[in-house]
């Protein structure tokens, strides 16, 4: 019965100025989107821009105070982005990199400071995505960061939990002290290369 009631049927028939006016609406609401968002990011960008730099500027001050950053403009690679020459009372004192690493849940950036000597003089979690209560025991306590100052690659490199150059993580949080390990590592072997030091110096 079903199957005569199809044959009865006429065939489907769209009309063609029914299927141009709603392709027309269509494309407007995704034209005036699009507009809306340009808008929006126009606005919200400096700001956000603003507020990123704000952070970096207090983190280079949290980590290794001092008068004046140089940005290195030479080639970085690894996991360094920026590198700065930290100089106090007209005399280089060492410097600050800015590293990006893997944590548990997506990248963990931070600020790393080394004095001339090669020691960490401070390290500041700039952003990152870590699991509340977890990861974030890590690199939103700074009284854990502050476990690498002092820490040095004169013992060979720092790992976690072990080795001769060892810093304690947070227990259940391995993930996480490994990735700010990785950062910490990864500016003092920056900060160490002989082939950059004239530039950075």
């Amino acid at each position: 019965m079903n199957k005569e009631a199809d044959a009865k049927r006429p065939p489907l028939s769209l009309d063609p100025q029914y299927i141009l006016r709603i392709t027309g609406v269509l494309f407007v609401i995704c034209l005036l989107t699009a507009l809306l968002l340009g808008v929006v990011n126009q606005i919200t960008k400096p700001r956000i821009d603003a507020i990123e730099k704000a952070k970096k500027e207090a983190a280079l001050t949290q980590v290794f105070p001092a008068d004046e950053y140089v940005p290195y403009e030479g080639e970085l690679s690894g996991n360094v982005s920026s590198l700065y020459t930290v100089r106090s009372a007209g005399a280089d004192a060492g410097w600050v990199a800015e590293t990006t690493v893997s944590g548990s849940q997506g990248p963990i950036t931070m600020m790393v400071g080394v004095d001339s000597t090669g020691s960490i003089t401070g390290v500041s979690v700039v952003s990152h995505s870590e699991t509340p209560n977890i990861g974030t025991k890590v690199v939103a306590d700074q009284s854990v960061l502050d476990r690498f100052t002092g820490m040095s690659h004169e013992n060979g490199e720092i790992t976690v939990n072990s080795g001769t150059n060892r810093f304690d993580g947070v227990s259940g949080a391995t993930v996480s002290s490994r990735g700010v390990a990785a950062g910490v590592n990864a500016a003092l072997d920056a900060t160490s290369r002989s082939d950059w030091k004239g530039e950075l110096t």
